[in-house]
């Protein structure tokens, strides 16, 4: 079985969920637009409205293997991605989010045909803990997300990459933190963290070709595993219009179970090995005012096991009405 890889749409697994937030303090001003990846943990004053789309280029210039080494590729993928996180805040400590992305994929002398729907993802988050009237003091949240299956991924025909999506309607528990520290001269660091867990989703239908490798006239059924994701994050404030940012990310999926028969009506079984990853993502915001930032940064792996070796430029521009 052949198994063609394709590109992650890292934004929408990963859900993107930063906010635009401001702070004042007799030390000056604080404006943020959030890192690229990690879930935002405070909310919005309730009916305020949050728009960030993001556009990302990823080129998957290899892969890791089960052992962690990494195996060059040539040439590479290559994928143009838009993701829209569209947020409202029901009240001053929830909100909800849905997240839609769309994306176009090429390599090997072949492409995707036009810019095609991936997953799309709803977040329901709830602030357990505020901060402190100057913007500082610890923040807490709990989050549950729900990914829908509204990406092609199997019935494909000949062409792989018009696999955007991977059929499974998969909820995820998140826990958030963050804190804002001001610091002398002007400047401020915020820091936020995330940890999430994903049970399994159950079985998966699977017909023809797929982003799983199987191939036309399959029959069956795939069982995606549990998945995990922690990330860490870092704002500093160099002054109200410019933030450096630096973020870690970790993302594990368990094993994939596959059950069915191929074309000639021969029982297959396979089990696609469990995967991680570690990337960064450094970054910086550019500030027009409280209510409008620009974010631009990369993100890029640095270790893994059986998944894909990556860098990804992206910008977002962050709108709060």
């Amino acid at each position: 079985m052949s198994h063609y890889p394709t590109i992650a749409l890292t934004a929408a697994l990963a859900c993107i969920t930063p906010l635009a937030a401001s702070a004042t303090d007799a030390h000056g001003e604080a404006n943020f637009t959030g890192p690229l990846v990690t879930p935002a943990v405070n909310s919005m004053p309730a009916g305020m409205l949050n728009i960030e789309p993001y556009l990302i280029h990823t080129n998957t210039r290899g892969s890791y293997d089960n052992a962690g080494g990494r195996r060059e590729r040539k040439p590479t993928v290559r994928q143009w991605q838009v993701a829209m996180p569209i947020t409202y805040a029901f009240t001053d400590t929830q909100f909800v989010q849905l997240t839609l992305n769309a994306s176009r994929t090429s390599g090997d002398g072949l492409h995707s045909d036009g810019m095609r729907m991936g997953d799309s993802a709803i977040r329901f988050q709830q602030r357990l803990r505020g901060p402190d009237a100057d913007g500082g003091g610890l923040v807490l949240a709990l989050a549950l997300q729900q990914r829908l299956p509204t990406g092609k991924y199997h019935q494909l025909d000949t062409n792989p990459l018009n696999g955007t999506g991977n059929g499974a309607t998969r909820t995820t528990i998140a826990f958030g933190a963050q804190q804002l520290h001001w610091l002398e001269g002007g400047h401020a660091l915020r820091w936020r963290t995330q940890l999430a867990w994903s049970p399994s989703p159950g079985r998966v239908r699977v017909r023809d070709s797929s982003v799983y490798g199987t191939q036309r006239g399959f029959r069956g059924q795939a069982r995606p595993g549990q998945a995990w994701n922690a990330s860490v994050a870092a704002e500093y404030v160099l002054d109200p219009r410019w933030v450096l940012v630096g973020e870690a990310i970790w993302n594990r999926a368990s094993a994939i179970t596959l059950r069915g028969r191929a074309g000639g009506g021969t029982p297959m079984a396979q089990r696609l090995a469990p995967s991680q990853e570690f990337s960064l993502a450094p970054a910086v915001e550019y500030h027009f005012n409280p209510n409008l930032g620009l974010i631009a940064g990369v993100q890029f792996t640095v270790a893994g096991r059986n998944t894909a070796d990556y860098v990804a430029p992206q910008v977002a521009l962050n709108m709060v009405f």
